[in-house]
């Protein structure tokens, strides 16, 4: 498992998390401390705090 972002994201701020290589959406592994939305785009997923009032931790990472 590799880490690509470890950060806070703040309320309604995006996450952008490019595709390396063969990185697929099912790749992706995402530990957060509340909601969130994926939006995958062409060359880049999108990552976007979904809380109404809050940041959140968000970790992402590649399953092996």
């Amino acid at each position: 498992m590799t880490v690509i972002k470890d950060v806070v994201v703040p309320l309604g701020r995006p996450v952008f998390v490019p595709k390396d290589g063969k990185l697929t959406l099912e790749n992706l592994e995402i530990e957060s401390s509340g909601a969130y939305v994926v939006i995958e785009k062409e060359d880049h997923f999108v990552i976007k705090n979904d809380e109404c009032c809050r940041s959140i931790q968000l970790k992402v990472s590649t399953r092996d």
